[in-house]
């Protein structure tokens, strides 16, 4: 009850629990259309939109990052109460935005012109690769417009965007039950329009024109190409679990370790939901002060607090994982220890927090410190547990992961802790552009 009643007399606790609920739905719901397109469609037809969406995993690249940097430098600019620079850095990313989708557009008429012009391909993949086009045009500007709700009331907007969102796809998804492929074609394009347009009307900055500042280009490209490189490297760490089993496993045991992914997706959301809120706040409070020290409230609430409120969730995990999977998925018997090993290491899987608030600060060599740490643990830690013991396959790299986890957890808050109460980041850098 009093937890209640300091919810509702804190406005931006209030701000970033509605938020942290109704992005989670969000996430929640897009699990749960997954789900769905496995029941209604067959692997076939899965197949075919699967394979051409594989171009969305390479535009990232051509974002150069700036979208990326917009979101890390706007809450600081915010916090130094600078408006006409807050202004002139969201028109230059929003001239990129521009550009790039118009870039989009004109490849897209040229692929889908070649496909149709001068080749014979199914017609179900060209009405897959146009989907796909309208998608990567309206991207451009998706990422653009989420990178500038920063504000506390930006967040109470972005909320009922979330949630409004969740009602348009739920009535989106009838569409794949009657309508199968083109059902599901409709379904990505409307959901990413509507989004892209609930964006753009309760934007922060509506009324901003596009216009380029090389300055301020500078500042977003040298910005994103780091979190670029930054975020290339976790990919890589996550990705090692599966190369690891490939390498000395068996495709087998890829399935067989997917279970435990989708449980980590699961005790990650609503911490990472929290973050997305919490981090433009700390950012916020950097620029007014430029003191990292700050920030450390705000990073101990995330990183320490966190496995203790997910503990519950991967309690309830742990004991239910032998129900769940040999009552709805006995092919995964074998994943059932793996998992339960698995849920132990994802109560310390916070360490990307670390990273976003050493990034805001530009302490640019902790956080390369940090991730290539990240890349020896995760691939030591589990091909030496799976070498010096006995235990099944699975098991070993489950509690190897684990253990990687909670070792780059620590880590991770002594080197951040030293880092944000060095002298060189509180006040030492009063010109912060």
């Amino acid at each position: 009850m009093k937890l209640l009643e300091k919810i509702k007399s804190n406005s931006l606790i209030k701000t970033g629990t509605v938020y942290s609920i109704a992005s989670t739905l969000s996430s929640v719901f897009t699990m749960a259309v997954g789900f769905l397109n496995m029941r209604w469609l067959g692997p076939e037809v899965l197949g075919i939109w699967s394979s051409v969406t594989i171009i969305n995993s390479y535009l990232p690249f051509l974002q150069l990052g700036i979208q990326s940097g917009l979101n890390l430098e706007l809450p600081i600019i915010l916090g130094e109460n600078n408006k006409k620079k807050a202004e002139e850095i969201v028109a230059t990313a929003l001239f990129y935005a521009f550009v790039l989708s118009l870039l989009f557009a004109v490849v897209s008429v040229g692929v889908i012109a070649y496909l149709l012009l001068f080749t014979s391909t199914d017609k179900l993949v060209i009405y897959g690769v146009i989907a796909v086009c309208l998608m990567a045009i309206l991207s451009c500007f998706r990422l653009h417009f989420i990178a500038t709700y920063r504000s506390s009331n930006a967040f109470d907007k972005l909320a009922k965007i979330y949630l409004v969102d969740c009602v348009v796809s739920t009535v989106c998804v009838v569409g794949i039950y009657f309508f199968q492929y083109y059902g599901l074609l409709f379904y990505h394009v409307a959901q990413y329009a509507v989004f892209t347009v609930l964006m753009w009307y309760f934007a922060p900055y509506r009324s901003t024109r596009p216009k380029f500042y090389l300055s301020h280009f500078k500042v977003l490209f040298k910005r994103g190409i780091f979190m670029t490189i930054v975020n290339q490297i976790r990919g890589v760490v996550e990705s090692l679990p599966r190369l690891i089993i490939l390498k000395l496993g068996t495709i087998v045991q890829v399935g067989l370790f997917s279970p435990a992914t989708v449980a980590g997706s699961f005790i990650k959301m609503v911490p990472n939901q929290v973050a997305q809120f919490i981090h433009p706040q700390m950012s916020f409070k950097y620029g007014q002060t430029k003191q990292a020290k700050d920030m450390w409230p705000y990073f101990r609430l995330l990183t320490i607090w966190t496995p203790i409120v997910t503990a519950p969730i991967a309690l309830i995990g742990w004991f239910l994982a032998p129900y769940v999977i040999e009552l709805l998925f006995p092919k995964y018997v074998e994943s059932i220890w793996p998992l339960r090993f698995l849920l132990i290491g994802f109560l310390f899987s916070t360490t990307g927090f670390a990273r976003n608030f050493m990034t805001t600060i530009k302490a640019y060599k902790e956080v390369l410190i940090l991730d290539s740490l990240d890349l020896i643990l995760f691939f030591v830690c589990p091909i030496l547990l799976i070498k010096i013991t006995t235990m099944p396959f699975l098991s070993a790299l489950s509690i190897g992961l684990s253990v990687a986890y909670f070792i780059s957890y620590y880590v991770n808050i002594t080197v951040t802790r030293i880092t944000i109460f060095k002298e060189k980041y509180n006040g030492g850098n009063p010109n912060h552009s």
